[in-house]
């Protein structure tokens, strides 16, 4: 397919690979259409001043950009940087850095030892960075060959460090991080740090990552985006796949930004074909104890879109999952899967304050949801599955990307009342309906700024009370809260009497 924007942009920019003299003469990986040096494709690459863009007066640019970069911890808020590379010195408190496409953020701590300076940075707003800049794709971005990014072990993967976080998450109000100043910035004494492990070098093929207590194996994108997903706790068995099935996917934008306000913000994504999932659940324990867990799937695949005036963009594909059981008798157990079809582009668009968003084409049904159900308990049982991929052009790493999101997001439940009704019937001389229900509905997200999944926000103010910076907000940007639709929601009941 076409190469898009990655190959137009190493004309208009040429040399877009090299940051530092200290990469010219390393190795290089070729990605979508560039040659990235490997500190290139484990950190991103270095912003560029362009006479057509604006940055904001409080940003740093360290032009140095991956070159500068001595090590990330996987949750990608503390950078570690050569004290000699061009604009280190001038990070602080209250600036914002911008050290390459994945490392961009606003400062909360900045230490020195041996020659390195450690960073640690909190989300930003685009608007945050840029004052005055367009930006647009002439051609379709593929997104068919992405760099797989693994946060596996951050802290907000973490089952125990979530618990805590939510537990004492904090009541102040939360703000935007535009509101970090040095005097609301002071390192606590003494602080009981949790270990933190440094980011693992990208690869091309993901392998399975840990979440939550969750086994995940996802996958992305030259047929869709998705993942199989695995929980066994010795009591509670769950296994899921879901994909959001796609053809080639690809992504145009268009971007204006004038005096620190978004204009224009465009973002369609291409290649939509389809919906698969499935679920399988067990229970030992019954009522006992159910499951119920969030978690973002811990890989975040990306790839370079280039420089834009000297603004290195990704374009990247991200998941979250949201698993809950309804067991009400021990040894139970419920399966089902579903397909449907679905066709045309996805996105929105905001241009002077109105919104647009783009409506695909169905769900189709290919095979149903309701009609697979299958499982045997002397009780009813059910399992809600949500699922939802959000495609992002902008900056930043997993979890914390400033940009244009767009999101899909799948729920599906199914349930099936007690094997016994056949036999034990609600009137007596009357024949037991054995029930089985099922649901589908869809619903579409979109904003221009930043937008930190649940529980991820609340594992990063509990690592943020270390430095007495306030809470952030779970989303900073225009609308505010961000932009839901929902397209489509039908509920399935057999036999028809089991609807009331």
């Amino acid at each position: 397919m076409v190469a898009g924007l990655l190959a137009v942009v190493v004309v208009v920019a040429t040399g877009t690979a090299c940051t530092g003299g200290a990469g010219r003469d390393r190795p290089r990986v070729a990605v979508g259409g560039q040659e990235l040096s490997d500190q290139e494709y484990r950190y991103g690459q270095a912003p560029r001043p362009y006479r057509a863009v604006t940055y904001q007066p409080d940003v740093v640019l360290i032009e140095d950009g991956a070159e500068a970069v001595r090590s990330v911890t996987v949750d990608g808020l503390t950078w570690t940087l050569d004290t000699a590379a061009r604009g280190v010195s001038d990070l602080a408190p209250g600036s914002v850095m911008f050290a390459s496409s994945r490392g961009v953020g606003r400062v909360v701590d900045v230490r020195h030892a041996a020659g390195d300076t450690v960073v640690t940075i909190a989300p930003v707003e685009l608007t945050e960075v840029i004052r005055d800049g367009e930006f647009a794709s002439e051609q379709p971005v593929a997104l068919d060959d992405p760099i797989a990014y693994s946060a596996e072990g951050a802290l907000w993967t973490d089952e125990s460090a979530v618990t805590e976080a939510a537990e004492t998450s904090t009541k102040t109000a939360s703000v935007r991080p535009a509101t970090f100043t040095v005097a609301a910035v002071h390192q606590a004494a003494d602080p009981a740090e949790r270990e933190r492990v440094s980011m693992p070098h990208p690869s091309g093929v993901p392998k399975g990552v840990s979440a939550n207590g969750f086994t995940t194996t996802p996958r992305c994108c030259r047929d869709g985006v998705g993942a199989d997903l695995t929980y066994d706790d010795g009591q509670i068995r769950f296994r899921a796949s879901v994909l959001l099935a796609m053809q080639n996917p690809s992504a145009r934008f268009r971007l204006a930004i004038s005096g620190g306000r978004v204009d224009v913000a465009e973002l369609q994504v291409f290649g939509g074909a389809g919906i698969k999932v499935s679920i399988q659940g067990d229970s030992r324990v019954g009522a006992d104890r159910q499951l119920d867990r969030r978690f973002t799937i811990p890989v975040d695949f990306t790839v370079p879109v280039g420089h834009l005036l000297g603004i290195p963009f990704t374009l990247s594909a991200s998941q979250e999952v949201l698993v809950k059981t309804a067991f009400s008798a021990r040894n139970g157990n419920l399966s089902a899967a579903g397909s449907y079809d679905i066709r045309g582009a996805l996105g929105f668009g905001y241009r002077d304050g109105d919104w647009g968003v783009s409506r695909p084409e169905g769900p189709i049904m290919r095979s149903s949801l309701v009609d697979s159900i299958k499982g045997i308990s002397v009780g009813a049982n059910g399992v809600v599955l949500t699922y939802k991929t959000t495609f992002t052009l902008g900056l930043g790493v997993l979890g914390f990307k400033a940009g244009l999101h767009f999101g899909f997001t799948v729920s599906t439940g199914v349930a099936r009342g007690s094997a016994l009704a056949q036999f034990f019937p609600l009137a007596p001389g009357t024949r037991g309906i054995d029930c089985r229900g099922a649901s589908l509905s869809i619903h579409l997200t979109y904003s221009v700024g930043y937008a930190i999944p649940e529980p991820v926000v609340q594992v990063v103010n509990f690592f943020l009370r270390v430095f007495r910076a306030r809470p952030i907000a779970a989303s900073g940007g225009i609308p505010q809260p961000p932009g839901r639709m929902k397209i489509f929601d039908r509920p399935q009941y057999e036999p028809a009497g089991c609807q009331s």
